[in-house]
């Protein structure tokens, strides 16, 4: 599910009741969630959930709930950004 082309990690940013605003580069979405659906999500981030969490660029859908865990300092992205971080402290 993770290596789908419309897939991506995004962050969350702000939690409302019913939706939820993500970044993605430099790039801000607006979920909204059925009653469902929030009261999932809340559960989901109330439990210590991560903050980064899959979405479908095309659908909107975030996937809090994935089947196979994932470990953040492995994922490519996050490493290029670290990297980046590294070398303009060095400078």
């Amino acid at each position: 599910m993770l290596f789908q082309k419309d897939v991506v990690l995004v962050s969350i940013k702000a939690i409302g009741e019913r939706n939820v605003i993500v970044q993605y580069r430099d790039q801000e979405e607006e979920v909204f969630f059925t009653p469902e659906e929030a009261k999932k999500f809340h559960q989901y981030i109330s439990h210590g959930g991560d903050m980064l969490v899959p979405m479908n660029m095309k659908t909107k859908e975030l996937f809090a709930y994935v089947d196979e865990p994932w470990n953040e300092q492995e994922l490519e992205e996050l490493k290029e950004i670290s990297y980046q971080k590294e070398n303009e402290n060095r400078e």
